[in-house]
């Protein structure tokens, strides 16, 4: 018999998670708030292409006789509890609970349903008919073959399972909140989103930059989620940004408002990134690079006595670097093809565009700012995938799993993180707590334990 699935909840998501178990053979069934509501998101589900659903009047009859019901209404607590009030009251003794929530419990979720041995997370990426990850989160009481089986389940659609421990954000969102923060976090001090999301898409890869990407998804989402965050964990790291704030109570939320980060009306976020964007000239000029990890005397010593005997540039993100630049040296941090070229009026560093012509890489420029774009940005998120393996959210494997599915990042952040090295890392975050004095950039005990590892 063909899996039975029942679907609350018509919006994007709900439509798209109905039409991925309908296309994989299940026998699906799809409601709303109401017959009204029902029918229009139905109407708007075949608009997107024949599928084979059906439709309930209420949710008692759409999940009376299946195996598996997927909540995915608004994303509050007290719709959700009053939605799986009907579902216990429909007296499905053998159905199977999954909410599609980012951030929500799922153990307190479970305790509203009445029954939390049969309550799991099943949180599906946007749009459900592409995206191959599918987070499993089991709540502390969820049996452990119910989270066995909605596995199976996800593995029967075609997509990727992560399982994960019931922790506010879950792996994504929770990985992703510094990458978020801190991009935000830079426009506050003087940088522009278009340079914030080139250097970011120009290094690390991504398809979208991070404030794009929040235009994207809405701002006031976002905003709820760090909310959340903060919370729950009870940790000023998670802490919004206000900037944000601000944009949000403007009603300037992201792209669908015609702004948020981004002004729409202005053209397109890939166009000002572009924009920013500095080739390479012809030059035959000849340059030394001196790579620091960080700014010690000894650093500052090996860059004068470079200078000594021709034009010398720091390929450093360390803060310090703003303060013992020796008189006659450039500063930019090189990224394979790519450079970030210091360029701040304030602190009197003029951009080292001789360089990076004679070394031949397309740049940006930025601010004297602790950790600069790129390092600020990866080694934050390296640093909350540790605390995400060390406090037992998911392991390695599954995180780095999980931000290649759902974020199409190239490389997962432990994954990067190995690749940079440990050591490295953490000396970078405890530059950037020195230099910003906040609790943002401490770093994770895990990191400091593998740094003390790598000695030697």
């Amino acid at each position: 018999m063909a899996l039975r699935v029942a679907v609350a909840g018509l919006g994007p998501m709900g439509r798209g998670i109905a039409r991925v178990f309908a296309e994989s053979g299940a026998s699906v069934t799809v409601v709303d708030l109401d017959a009204a509501t029902t029918a229009a998101g139905h109407e708007k589900m075949l608009a997107d292409g024949p599928v084979d659903v059906s439709t309930s009047d209420s949710v008692a009859d759409a999940v009376r006789d299946a195996d598996l019901f997927v909540e995915a209404i608004v994303e509050r607590f007290e719709p959700k509890r009053a939605l799986l009030a009907q579902v216990r009251a429909a007296g499905n003794d053998k159905l199977v609970v999954a909410s599609n929530t980012s951030s929500l419990s799922i153990g307190e979720l479970g305790v509203a349903y009445g029954d939390p041995t049969r309550v799991l997370g099943m949180h599906f990426f946007n749009p459900p008919t592409k995206m191959r990850l599918v987070e499993v989160i089991r709540g502390a009481r969820t049996d452990p073959e119910i989270v066995a089986r909605a596995r199976e389940w996800v593995e029967g659609l075609g997509k990727t399972a992560v399982l994960c421990a019931d922790s506010p954000n879950f792996v994504v969102n929770r990985v992703c909140r510094p990458l978020y923060y801190e991009s935000q976090l830079l426009v506050t001090q003087g940088m522009t989103p278009a340079v914030v999301d080139a250097a970011v898409k120009s290094a690390l890869g991504h398809r979208m930059g991070p404030l794009e990407l929040l235009d994207f998804t809405g701002l006031h989402t976002h905003l709820g989620s760090s909310e959340t965050a903060l919370r729950e964990f009870g940790d000023p790291r998670y802490r919004p940004i206000p900037l944000t704030r601000q944009l949000v109570r403007a009603g300037t939320t992201g792209r669908a408002a015609g702004r948020g980060y981004y002004d729409y009306s202005q053209g397109k976020p890939r166009e000002a990134q572009v924009a920013v964007l500095r080739e390479p000239r012809p030059s035959d000029a000849r340059v030394q690079v001196y790579r620091a990890v960080g700014c010690t005397p000894e650093d500052v010593m090996a860059v004068r006595d470079l200078g000594k005997s021709g034009r010398v540039v720091v390929d450093s993100s360390d803060g310090a670097w703003r303060e013992h630049l020796p008189p006659g040296a450039g500063w930019l941090r090189l990224h394979g093809g790519f450079a970030e070229v210091v360029a701040d009026e304030v602190a009197r560093i003029e951009p080292a565009y001789d360089a990076v012509d004679a070394l031949g890489v397309t740049s940006v420029p930025v601010l004297a700012l602790p950790g600069l774009v790129v390092d600020r940005l990866a080694h934050t998120m390296a640093n909350e995938a540790l605390t995400v393996v060390e406090e037992g959210t998911a392991g390695a494997g599954d995180v780095d799993l999980a931000l290649r599915l759902g974020m199409n990042h190239p490389v997962g952040p432990l994954e990067y993180l190995a690749s940079v090295g440990a050591r490295d890392v953490l000396t970078s975050l405890r530059g950037m707590l020195d230099g910003f004095g906040d609790p943002r950039y401490r770093p994770a005990q895990l990191l400091v334990r593998q740094a003390a590892g790598s000695r030697g």
